[in-house]
């Protein structure tokens, strides 16, 4: 109800006439009932006049009731008792702990003789069954909590009586005793005159329906209740609170070049505003103490109010990260809600765990399956982890419920089909909804957050085959590069939980040119087909190219020319020139040229490799 709807008088009992001279009980009763609201100088008049005409009493109440309205100017608002909180599904059972909890959100005491509350039956049209009429000494001070319930809730009800209310579609009625002073329904469909506005959402079982802050109320079910943690004879929501929730940006790898922007949603959950600057929103990235951006929350928010604000990491760093939201408010009562955690990836997925090896086609009577392997150095916890294609997605789930899936360093988990199928000595996990794999698949690992991980987009050329797995040289590298992938040359076909059968060691580096394996021998057989080739460029940007000659000196191939930052790198050569053909047996020399704009070439390093077929 909205504060300025006009109310009925309070006390609605006519004097006893039958007596001149003498005072009836009822009038006894309204009297002593509107004493106790002299702070509702108006309802008191619409009580207590028309008694001053039939009986004696008046030279006794007028002095009462001018000094009333002396000492107690009207208020601008009537009081108004709302349905605050209804439990009508408690957990297990529901006999003995539903309740119905009412409020006063106005400024004066109500006495609530008379009063009724009624449940609904949504199964048909102005089905109401009275649960409650409120006696003589009902009353209600403003903010205070009326609790009528069964006889198992705790603290104990103010009126204990069993209660009839059903899952929805129903509802929860309160009158005066002829006037409509609320009414909330939930659940579709519902007839109308059950609900406010929409019915509210229907709360799982073990929710109650709250108003939230408490006292919320647009004459809108749907808007003023939401599904809560029960809290009978006690306020739904605190005074101060604020929530912060982070808007995830979902399966996007950022740019290198690009500012990072973390967006928020802050919301005032608490039952009194907040002032502009009484709160600060802080962004932290990855372990570090010092924030990586910082803004003030700039604009009062009253009770149900939301913000978007944004929070920019301006220098972000290539790889995998978390982000960690802080929301300082020094008069929050709730502290448990002022941080919210993400991720986000920049540059390229990879560096954490790489998609290693992939049976897209297994044998008659084999499952098909997925290896994960561990490149980040640490022990990582899986849980809601989720493997899918380019559209969907589902969570790796252990085999076991309640399991936790740990990857250890280095270490390997499988994600199969049929988990039963796969002969491994690591653990083998399951997910909730399988997508199958074809030849030409897109294969996605994702954080519990939808952050990618790894992905991989391969095809037929590839390699793997019926009863083959497709796998990878070295996880390190990048996932899109045709020539990191090949086809297992184990005999069994498939090396889940173990070093793939190509897989290709990195070797240490004496220089910043170096290959290995040295020879190689790319002739088709899975051995040895491609060499690495790590190279050191000591400044911090420059276009890198990676040339190879034969010993006449002619150009057989440009494997690189692209820009490059400093530090260590790496990439996969199949002895292919620039046309795709393998080139013939013999001694090639490798050129690496590092080019700053402003300096000319300022590396300059060679290396000869043995090409053998």
């Amino acid at each position: 109800m909205a504060c300025g709807r006009p109310r009925p008088p309070l006390c609605n009992v006519q004097a006893d006439v039958s007596s001149p001279g003498s005072v009836s009980p009822s009038i006894v009763r309204v009297i002593a009932a509107c004493i106790l609201q002299l702070r509702a100088a108006t309802s008191l008049a619409l009580c207590i006049l028309p008694l001053l005409v039939a009986t004696s009493l008046a030279a006794c109440i007028l002095p009462l009731l001018v000094a009333t309205f002396i000492l107690h100017a009207p208020p601008t608002c009537s009081a108004q008792v709302v349905i605050n909180e209804v439990l009508y599904d408690p957990d297990g059972s529901d006999s003995g702990h539903e309740f119905v909890e009412l409020m006063n959100c106005g400024a004066s005491g109500v006495l609530l003789t008379g009063w009724v509350l009624e449940t609904g039956n949504g199964a048909s049209p102005d089905d109401w069954t009275v649960e409650w009429i409120g006696g003589d000494l009902d009353y209600l001070d403003p903010g205070a909590i009326f609790l009528i319930g069964e006889s198992d809730v705790v603290p104990a009800p103010d009126y204990e009586t069993p209660l009839d209310l059903q899952n929805g579609p129903d509802a929860v009625r309160l009158t005066d005793g002829s006037n409509v002073m609320d009414l909330v329904g939930w659940g579709e469909p519902l007839f109308q005159g059950y609900y406010e506005g929409s019915p509210a959402e229907d709360a799982a079982s073990g929710n109650s329906l709250a108003r939230i802050p408490d006292c919320y109320d647009h004459d809108a079910n749907d808007l003023d209740f939401s599904p809560s943690v029960p809290t009978p004879g006690y306020r739904n929501a605190l005074e101060h609170d604020l929530s912060i929730r982070i808007l995830h940006t979902g399966r996007v790898i950022l740019e290198t070049d690009d500012p990072v922007r973390i967006e928020c949603r802050i919301e005032n959950v608490g039952s009194v505003p907040v002032e502009a600057g009484s709160a600060l929103l802080r962004l932290f990235v990855d372990a570090l103490s010092l924030p990586a951006a910082a803004e003030i929350v700039n604009e009062d928010l009253a009770p149900r109010d939301t913000l978007m604000m944004s929070l920019i990491w301006n220098s972000p760093s290539a790889g995998y990260h978390t982000a960690r939201v802080a929301l300082d408010h020094g008069e929050d009562d709730n502290t448990d809600d002022n941080t919210a955690v993400t991720s986000f990836t920049v540059g390229r997925a990879g560096g954490l765990v790489a998609l290693n090896e992939i049976m897209h086609s297994p044998a008659d009577g084999a499952t098909e399956w997925l290896e994960l392997v561990s490149v980040s150095g640490e022990t990582l916890n899986l849980a809601g982890w989720m493997i899918g294609d380019d559209t969907d997605a589902s969570v790796i789930t252990p085999v076991s419920p309640g399991v936790t899936i740990l990857l250890p360093p280095d270490g390997f988990i499988v994600v199969a089909r049929d988990p039963e199928l796969v002969v491994t000595t690591v653990p083998v996990v399951d997910s909730e909804h399988w997508e199958a794999l074809s030849v030409n698949d897109h294969v996605a690992l994702l954080d519990e957050f939808g952050t990618p991980i790894d992905i991989v987009v391969y095809s037929k050329n590839w390699g793997g085959e019926k009863g083959i797995s497709l796998e990878r040289v070295r996880p390190e590298m990048p996932s899109g590069d045709a020539n990191n992938w090949g086809g297992c040359v184990a005999p069994e076909g498939g090396t889940p939980g173990r070093t793939n059968s190509i897989h290709i060691a990195r070797l240490p580096s004496d220089g910043r040119l170096t290959v290995s394996p040295n020879p190689f021998t790319p002739d088709g057989d899975g051995r040895d087909d491609r060499t690495v080739i790590h190279f050191d460029i000591p400044v911090a940007r420059a276009t890198i190219r990676l040339t190879v000659f034969d010993l006449k000196g002619r150009v057989r191939a440009v494997l690189k020319d692209l820009v490059a930052t400093s530090g260590r790198h790496e990439l996969i050569w199949n002895g292919t020139d620039d046309n795709d053909t393998t080139l013939p047996s013999g001694l090639y020399v490798l050129l690496l040229e590092a080019i700053d704009a402003r300096a000319g070439v300022i590396v300059r390093a060679k290396a000869a490799v043995a090409l053998v077929r």
